[in-house]
């Protein structure tokens, strides 16, 4: 049976999260649109919605983009502690286009049996609901890894132009086109997307019918050219000289180049140091590779506003998951440590503030929520996450106190670490190897107290939260579960 096949139980429940997610719509759009039957007249009412996606992007390279600092962050909401919550590229778009965690939707790493597109069952497609509820839906850029020609595209696109060929090359890459693929040879990927995406944005608004776009770059990931192996990411031309004096942020983190890693968990143990100089090419490379990222939500913008419809869309920006730099001495991602998990988030659009920010614990299970909540569309089976609107909106929202964070594997059962986030810890286990990071006292988890009896009474209980969560759906996912007991003894904060 494929891991994406659907329980009795669960089916049952999607009367009531369609009851929810109906109560969440924005309410500066006076709940326009809400009904899956609307009129041509009323779903003209409804908002847009596009959405922008980089890939491997840290919260701490938005600081380098300034065209979108100042059209989405000055003009809408910045979520400071947004996560992904399965730190890999296919896992973490598998629950952008589903709403659901990876025990719930199939896809568990970026490869094997449980991992890729061959894993996402496409009728489970978010899309679906925005096409159901008479929205023009479009899709551009990177879609779930291992998608290629002559896989079966998801049914609720109403435009689908995804990469097939090259999809981490930059400058030799095919996209579908919407049926007549075509190869580019000479062109920078960003810029075909940023292209595309407006020129998409012009066709649907000229009818009377809302749309939701994905415009999913590959910038900043690595680049993978054609028979051979992963190299820093290209820049556009004109941005070859940039960043070339900057320090990079993460050589002056405590983490960077950890001297002592016995205690860490076992996929830290006695790596070899980083080579300094190299992070901070990379990183250089990194922001490099989004200015061109920053111009398209320049371009976006101005497309929206020359359309007339920049005052009736939402727009989301985010990463796929963050990417460690040399913390622990570790370059990459699908790590349980805050630079892999930290995502940027933010959203803009009528009735949010502009220049506001929120430290609620968001996760990228909860942006489809989210957008269909602001569209006013229920979605079409249980979703995992919690619709943020009530927050976009300057309205309190009682929130959960525990966030399930996972990992995947190419092997046996699909499953690396699992385990939960609070305000405080952060928690996981495989097998009989954990972490336990206590960010209060140490924020940059360069001590693992997973096996410290002072906190032998914490980890207790964040094991049972874990065993509740593992298979969490629905509100489930969701819980409020109270305080967490203190540490046996006071942790010293003198962190190495």
């Amino acid at each position: 049976m494929r891991v994406w096949a659907q329980s009795l139980a669960t089916g049952v429940l999607v009367v009531l999260v369609a009851a929810l997610a109906t109560t969440t719509v924005g309410a500066s759009r006076g709940n326009a649109g809400a009904s899956l039957t609307a009129a041509s007249g009323e779903s003209a009412a409804r908002p847009n919605v596009v959405f922008v996606l980089t890939d491997d992007m840290r919260d701490d390279d938005l600081v380098h983009m300034p065209i979108t600092r100042r059209l989405l962050v000055d003009q809408g909401m910045e979520f400071t502690d947004a996560i992904s919550p399965h730190p890999l590229c296919c896992p973490a778009r598998a629950q952008l286009v589903t709403g659901q965690y990876a025990q719930n939707n199939g896809v568990q790493h970026n490869r094997g049996p449980y991992g890729g597109f061959p894993a996402l069952d496409p009728t489970r497609e978010s899309s679906s609901w925005f096409r159901d509820a008479g929205y023009q839906t479009g899709f551009v850029g990177k879609f779930l890894n291992g998608y290629g020609p002559g896989d079966v595209e998801p049914s609720g696109w109403t435009r689908w132009d995804a990469l097939q060929t090259g999809v981490y090359d930059y400058f030799d890459f095919t996209m579908s086109g919407d049926g007549s693929a075509r190869r580019f040879t000479d062109s920078y990927v960003t810029e075909v997307i940023s292209r595309r995406t407006d020129d998409l944005v012009r066709e649907f608004s000229a009818t009377t019918d809302p749309f939701v776009v994905f415009a999913w770059h590959v910038a900043p990931h690595y680049r993978i050219a054609r028979g051979s192996g992963p190299t820093v990411p290209p820049p556009a031309p004109q941005d070859r000289r940039l960043f070339e004096d900057i320090h990079p942020v993460p050589l002056s983190d405590p983490a960077f180049n950890e001297a002592e890693i016995s205690d860490q968990p076992t996929y830290f143990r006695d790596r070899p140091f980083v080579e300094p100089a190299e992070v901070a090419e990379h990183h250089r490379a990194r922001l490099r590779s989004l200015q061109s990222v920053d111009r398209a939500v320049g371009s976006l913008i101005d497309t929206l506003a020359a359309t007339g419809e920049l005052e009736d869309t939402y727009i989301v920006f985010s990463s796929d998951n963050g990417y460690s730099l040399g913390e622990h001495r570790y370059v990459g991602k699908d790590k349980l440590t805050r630079s892999s998990l930290q995502v940027p988030l933010v959203v803009r659009g009528p009735g949010i503030a502009p220049g506001t920010s929120s430290d609620l614990p968001a996760t990228l299970v909860d942006v489809p929520a989210t957008i269909a909540g602001l569209a006013g569309v229920s979605p079409g089976w249980v979703v995992d996450g919690t619709s943020l609107a009530p927050t976009l909106e300057g309205a309190a929202q009682p929130f959960r106190d525990t966030t399930l964070v996972q990992t995947g594997s190419a092997l046996g059962d699909g499953w690396g670490y699992r385990g939960v986030r609070t305000a405080r810890y952060l928690y996981a286990v495989d097998g009989a190897d954990g972490i336990l990071y206590d960010t209060e006292v140490d924020p940059h988890e360069t001590v693992n107290r997973f096996s410290d009896p002072a906190y032998a009474e914490v980890r207790e209980a964040l094991d049972r939260r874990r065993d509740q969560l593992v298979d969490c759906s629905g509100w489930t996912c969701n819980q409020v579960f109270g305080p967490l007991p203190e540490p046996a003894e006071r942790p010293d904060r003198g962190i190495r």
